[in-house]
């Protein structure tokens, strides 16, 4: 079974300066109500899933740059 972490990195007032929050989640389910749980405004996000594929371990790291809710 893959398990996965929404690492969200949201900019501060001081230059440089970040906080970052580790979200793990189970399915695509569960990252989705993250992702719109805080998708407030502006951030860097790094979407990590590992899992077997194959029979041999396997870790994915997806990195996003602008991260924000679409309106419909």
């Amino acid at each position: 079974m893959a398990e996965g972490m929404l690492v969200v990195k949201v900019p501060l007032a001081k230059p440089g300066a970040v906080r970052e929050e580790r979200l793990p989640f189970h399915n695509l389910q569960e990252l989705l109500d993250l992702c719109v749980s805080h998708a407030q405004g502006a951030a860097f996000v790094q979407v990590q899933v590992a899992g077997v594929s194959g029979g041999r371990h396997h870790r994915l790291v997806l990195d996003f740059g602008h991260f924000g809710r679409s309106v419909e």
